[in-house]
């Protein structure tokens, strides 16, 4: 090979620089680049060498041709690329105009568009990546910190189930084969489905067995049914009662875990959580454990810290059943957004259910709304600050016990003419409803760490004083308030207790009505609703052992074989008529004498014994 082949090979000098290559240029372009310019096997071709002259001047007719060519593709591309949205959408509405109709195509692209729109919008859609604790914890803490949890690396290094967004299998718990729990779709009613939990024959003797347990009293008779059966959701949600009680948490919150993987791996092939339009009406028995398993995970995942996570599981929770709102997820909605700087959420939850719901006239969302609008204001620095201090004073003047209970739980002493102010006075607690007082209590030990933070207390200071010179200006809106309160909030509806008592909040228990504090508090089932729906009824047991009355328990445990409702069958053969007939008299009046004592015992109080009660117990 001659040395001028070698330079053409390898480039040197000016001869065979390429011309510079741009990005936008199609495959088929730099092949024929190559082709025209670099052609290897010409080199070796030595017989028909030309000069360098006649080599440049075709690189450069190359070059040419390969300009035009993109010169004539990108003028091409301008021209079908010169009509811009806004001139596209003036097309379709002169043919509105000119035709009175649209394209099939374009119609059903904008209504798809229009749908899309309509549900982005829907404050109670779920995301599947939040619904997952870990991933909030691993971007609160990273990997490598979480990698020192003996949990967090069962939960991930094992094998993740596909389709499990609540919680995933660990490597310790049981294989789960058939739960015995299957969901069906009952209907659709207002664009949402319905569906119901439904029990399979061996899962209902399961279920017979666990009641006979609970009747018990003998938690031991429990763990012996999560033994054999590892997957019974209702007594895995009472055991995990139990270990709470022992404060072993991290097991009570594995064993809501394992109920909500059976759980899930159950759900309909339709029955999708994310989408905030499937329905699971509390009243049917077989979808309460769905609704407690969900509540006691959204509160131990929010002691973790994963408030984002702990806001998902609430929005699920009220999406179940939004009407009804059983469990009130409503009353801790506005924490949870709070907690995890929600605040623009929440402002738009208000504005879409304020109205239809009455957010405002619960103390819970009075307040938050305001402090969700102040933090706003920190933020972007709007005209938000005008509509939290506007909120705060109309929250003060409806529910102003709040102040007292809230100024108490973060320890500041309120100024003397707090105290003086007419609405702000203790002597204002004989008058307040026990309803309402049950609201506030709720609200103040939930949020009170929220309202600690200085500028918040600073801004609470200034609108504690607007308030009392609105007072003292005799402003009608706080007359309007105060008869508000006289009239409502006299007798809750039973989620609000059913949610007082499942919540556990340190000093509402005694604020709820006596009847509930004294009756029997079942933790799969607790405060069933009147309108209760039973698919399959228990088989009849025996009465012996039903009453739960100590005095009942006591002589059980003395004669485990005795029934006080069976009659006496008669007295032994080796005794003759008249002792057999004395004996058969003396047990008869015994057992009649039993009878009275327990009834003496379970008989309720009059009205006027009930009384003199409450005010002995006061």
């Amino acid at each position: 090979m001659s040395s001028r082949a070698l330079r053409r090979l390898q480039g040197r000098g000016n001869v065979m620089a390429l011309p510079p290559v741009d990005q936008e240029e199609s495959e088929s372009d730099e092949e024929e680049i190559v082709n025209h310019v670099v052609n290897k096997f010409a080199l070796l071709d030595d017989s028909d060498e030309k000069s360098d002259e006649q080599i440049a001047t075709d690189v450069v007719k190359q070059d040419t041709a390969v300009n035009k060519k993109k010169k004539n593709r990108k003028k091409k591309k301008k021209k079908a690329t010169t009509m811009t949205p806004t001139e596209d959408l003036d097309k379709v509405l002169e043919e509105i105009e000119s035709n009175g109709q649209v394209a099939p195509s374009t119609s059903h692209q904008r209504q798809d568009n229009l749908m899309s729109f309509k549900f982005q919008k829907s404050v109670l859609t779920v995301e599947h990546r939040h619904l997952n604790p870990d991933n909030e914890l691993r971007k609160i803490f990273g990997t490598r910190a979480l990698m020192g949890d003996s949990s967090y690396r069962r939960r991930n290094q094992g094998s993740q189930s596909r389709g499990m967004w609540l919680t995933q299998p660990q490597n310790n718990w049981a294989k789960l084969g058939r739960t015995g729990i299957s969901m069906k779709s009952l209907e659709t009613k207002n664009g949402c489905q319905v569906f119901k939990f439904e029990h399979s024959k061996d899962y209902q003797d399961i279920q017979f067995k666990f009641l006979d347990a609970v009747d018990s009293s003998d938690h031991r008779n429990i763990a012996v049914i999560i033994e054999k059966h590892s997957y019974h959701v209702d007594a895995l949600l009472t055991f995990s009662d139990v270990y709470k009680v022992h404060e072993d948490i991290r097991m009570a919150r594995e064993l809501i875990e394992r109920s909500l993987y059976c759980l899930e791996r159950s759900f309909h092939s339709c029955f999708n959580l994310t989408t905030g339009m499937c329905r699971l009406p509390y009243k049917y028995q077989e979808n309460r454990c769905l609704y407690l398993s969900l509540y006691k995970h959204m509160n131990f995942v929010s002691q973790r810290g994963c408030n984002r996570t702990a806001l998902e599981l609430c929005k699920v929770l009220l999406s179940l059943d939004p009407e009804e709102d059983p469990l009130g997820s409503i009353l801790e909605l506005d924490h949870f957004a709070l907690r995890a700087a929600e605040y623009e959420y929440l402002i738009k939850f208000a504005s879409e259910w304020g109205v239809s719901r009455n957010l405002t006239q619960l103390p819970n969302w009075a307040y938050s709304l305001a402090l969700a609008h102040f933090q706003m204001s920190l933020l972007e620095k709007s005209s938000d600050k005008e509509k939290a201090d506007k909120a705060l004073q109309n929250a003060l003047i409806m529910f102003p016990s709040v102040l007292a209970l809230m100024l108490e739980k973060c320890s500041v002493q309120p100024d003397p003419k707090v105290a003086a102010c007419a609405v702000f006075a203790s002597k204002t607690k004989e008058s307040r409803p026990q309803g309402l007082e049950l609201l506030c209590h709720m609200f103040v030990c939930r949020n009170h760490s929220l309202w600690k933070d200085p500028e918040i207390l600073a801004w609470l200071e200034s609108n504690v004083n607007a308030v009392i010179s609105r007072v003292e200006k005799k402003d009608r809106f706080v007359d309007e308030c105060a008869q508000k309160r006289k009239t409502r909030y006299q007798k809750p509806p039973m989620n609000i207790y059913r949610h007082a008592l499942i919540s556990e909040l340190p000093e509402v228990s005694s604020l709820l009505p006596l009847d509930i504090r004294t009756g029997t508090m079942l933790s799969h089932d607790p405060l069933p609703p009147q309108d209760t729906v039973i698919s399959y009824q228990r088989p009849a047991r025996s009465s012996h052992g039903r009453s739960r009355h100590p005095v009942s328990l006591f002589f059980h445990s003395l004669l485990p074989g005795f029934n006080p409702e069976e009659p006496f069958d008669g007295a032994p053969e080796y005794l003759d008529r008249a002792d057999a007939g004395q004996m058969r008299g003396n047990v008869q009046t015994l057992m009649n004498a039993m009878r009275e004592l327990l009834d003496n015992f379970q008989r309720p109080l009059a009205e006027d014994e009930e009384e003199e009660f409450v005010q002995d117990w006061d």
